[in-house]
This record gives C-alpha cells, structure tokens and sequence, in this order.
C-alpha cells in the first residue's frame, strides 16, 4: 500500500512539476505531442485579439495557413497563394517562413496545442489561428 502512495505521489508531483514548464505563454503547460506534430496541418484565421481588447472575427477562408512536416509551407490570403518553407527557431517559441529564398515573417508563438495556433505581435495583439 505504502508503494501505491509513494507511486500516486510521485507522479502528481511530476505532472505539476511539467504543467509549469509550458514554453508558450497562452499555453498548453504540458503536452505529449510534438511541437512540430502539432504545428503540421492547416490552419485558418479566425479572430484578432487587440490589446486594447477589441475582438474582430475573421471570415472562414480569408487567411489559411499550412505547416508540413518536412518544412514546406503554404499561405493563402484571400485567393493570394505563396509557397514556401518553415522553421522554428532555436528554442521552439517563433516561427520564420521563408519565401523565395527570402524571409518573409518570425512569428512569436503566444499558444500552440492540436486545435490552436495563437501569434503574438509586437503590439501584443493576438493571431487566433484554428486547425481546419
């Protein structure tokens, strides 16, 4: 029994100990999937939070995004398409897109789980992106 509790014990305290180490600020605390396996898909625009606290919603469709696993990466903004590529940067917390050779945005990860993918400008405004 005095093992049982030790094991229950120890493994909370582990999953408290991860939980406060998330990478992002908006989150998650803790994940088993990959930050690549949950970055790859696509990925569409829906809403901009302003710091000063307005909220506009962005239609379906306008802003869609692709992430590969072997780095390509597809824009499309309102029928506009570019190809590309992509990578994190050193520590996993921006994403730089290249295109033409050329780059083309770092984006600093404010939220990255399966379903969501959140931007932070340096305005502090936050680019709501949701798995299609």
């Amino acid at each position: 029994m005095k093992a049982i509790s030790k094991f229950i014990l120890g493994s909370l305290s582990a999953l408290f100990l991860f939980s406060a180490c998330g990478k992002y600020e908006g989150g998650p605390g803790f994940s088993l999937a990959t930050k690549k396996g949950r970055l790859s898909g696509t990925w569409e625009a829906s809403s901009i939070e302003y710091s000063n606290g307005n909220v506009i919603t962005i239609d379906p469709g306008t802003i869609v995004l692709t992430f590969e696993k072997d780095g390509a990466y597809t824009s499309n903004y309102i029928g506009f398409s570019s190809t590309g590529t992509w990578e994190f940067n050193d520590d996993k917390t921006a994403i730089t897109t290249t295109i033409n050779g050329s780059v083309n945005t770092t984006d600093p990860i404010y939220r990255l789980t399966n379903k969501d993918l959140w931007f932070k400008d340096a305005d502090g405004d936050i680019n709501k992106y949701s798995k299609k």
